[in-house]
């Protein structure tokens, strides 16, 4: 680069990575908040805390680090607007193209960050914490739950023991499982283990009885055994085959392009598949998204005189509704393969109309933007006339002293 490019470089960079910094940190204490029932109700450590939270990290990255990136964008080329550096740069003859390329440059390193996030780092923190929540939830059987009383682990899953032995059986136990509202479960055992094999964890019970009752009825079906094993890590909606049923979320990309036909998810969601597959590659195209976006609105040199108030607005407008065209295309694309091709036709019909007004025809949206009334031409136009006369009158009184 040129001296002119990384002095406009570091700018951006260093507006990227404050943005990024202020705006994840932000967003991390508040996911954090809602953890904190893991150390109130379930007793867990504080690392285990920390680590649960820390893990929500490269989703956040992936989305806060393109907003992050339209943000430096905007700042810097204000910034050297106010400061007339992008008209003396102009006037010494650099083209927009040169002016433009540090912009560039950084979008793609940003898109090379989020596509890393996005293809690797998201599903196996997912896939983590997942592990974590399974191993969690087993836990509060074998150390949480207090011998007498009745723990609601989640939502219709309550479990009661009327002992804990020292060498770790529960005895007395009761196990309530109504999350399935026809099907109610009752789980009755004298006495039950914790058992795991590898990532899973089991109750196995003994000598008790199953109580069964389906469709709303009063009939109850019970069934007596000497021996049986209830899978805890259907906590975390695995599949009673001992595999782990993932959301599209926490799959890697193998996973999506070639799905397990006998997950359940994709049985009745196979859309969230295809829409999940092409999220994660489209969404490396919306960093150069709002930097064109951002040298189409402010990358033409203005005087002091000319107001930049609307270009900001507009640019971040445009931004918006780009982004949200874009979910909605991601969530069309879970009933049609038609949203696919919106998924990428939006932001790459963006990056070629603002890279042509940014560099093409500079200085064209810079007038359609001129052109546009001030905030306070407008709030004037609306105004009724005695109200208008009045606050004209204030103004003057005001400029006259």
């Amino acid at each position: 680069m040129r001296l002119i490019e990384r002095y406009i470089f570091r700018m951006i960079l260093t507006g990227f990575v404050t943005s990024l910094v202020v705006l994840t940190g932000v967003v991390w204490v508040t996911q954090a908040l809602r953890e904190v029932d893991l150390l109130t109700s379930q007793g867990q450590t504080l690392w285990l805390f920390m680590k649960i939270t820390m893990l929500a990290l490269p989703a956040l990255i992936m989305v806060i680090a393109p907003v992050a990136l339209l943000i430096a964008c905007l700042f810097t080329l204000n910034k050297f607007n106010a400061d007339s550096e992008l008209i003396v740069t102009h006037a010494a003859g650099a083209s927009p193209r040169l002016v433009g390329r540090p912009f560039v440059v950084l979008a793609l390193l940003v898109s090379v960050l989020t596509g890393f996030i996005s293809l690797y780092l998201v599903p196996e923190s997912a896939r983590e914490v997942r592990n974590l929540i399974t191993q969690i939830r087993a836990d509060v059987l074998t150390d949480i739950v207090a011998p007498g009383r009745f723990t609601t682990v989640e939502d219709n899953l309550t479990f009661h023991i009327r002992e804990r032995r020292p060498d770790g059986t529960l005895a007395g136990l009761l196990v309530f499982d109504g999350r399935t509202p026809t099907k109610l479960m009752t789980y009755l055992a004298e006495e039950g283990r914790i058992v795991r094999v590898r990532e899973q964890a089991y109750l196995a019970m003994s000598n008790g009885s199953i109580q069964q009752q389906e469709g709303g009825g009063r009939e109850i079906s019970i069934v007596r055994f000497d021996n049986y094993v209830y899978d805890l890590s259907s906590l975390s909606q695995r599949s009673g085959t001992g595999t782990i049923d993932y959301h599209p979320r926490e799959m890697r990309i193998s996973e999506l392009i070639n799905p397990d036909p006998e997950n359940r998810y994709y049985r009745s969601q196979p859309g969230r598949f295809r829409s999940e597959l092409h999220e994660r590659f489209t969404s490396i195209l919306y960093p150069m998204v709002f930097v064109f976006i951002s040298l189409a609105a402010l990358g033409y040199p203005r005087t002091n005189r000319q107001g930049r108030g609307n270009s900001v607005v507009i640019a971040i407008v445009a931004a918006t509704a780009v982004r949200t065209a874009g979910f909605a295309a991601t969530n069309l694309a879970s009933s049609t393969p038609a949203g696919v091709v919106l998924m990428y036709a939006i932001p790459l019909a963006t990056i070629l109309l603002a890279g042509w007004a940014a560099f093409w025809q500079q200085g064209s949206l810079d007038r359609i933007i001129h052109g546009l009334p001030t905030p306070a031409e407008t709030l004037q136009a609306v105004l009724p006339p005695p109200l208008r006369r009045w606050m004209e009158r204030r103004v003057g009184t005001v400029s006259g002293s």
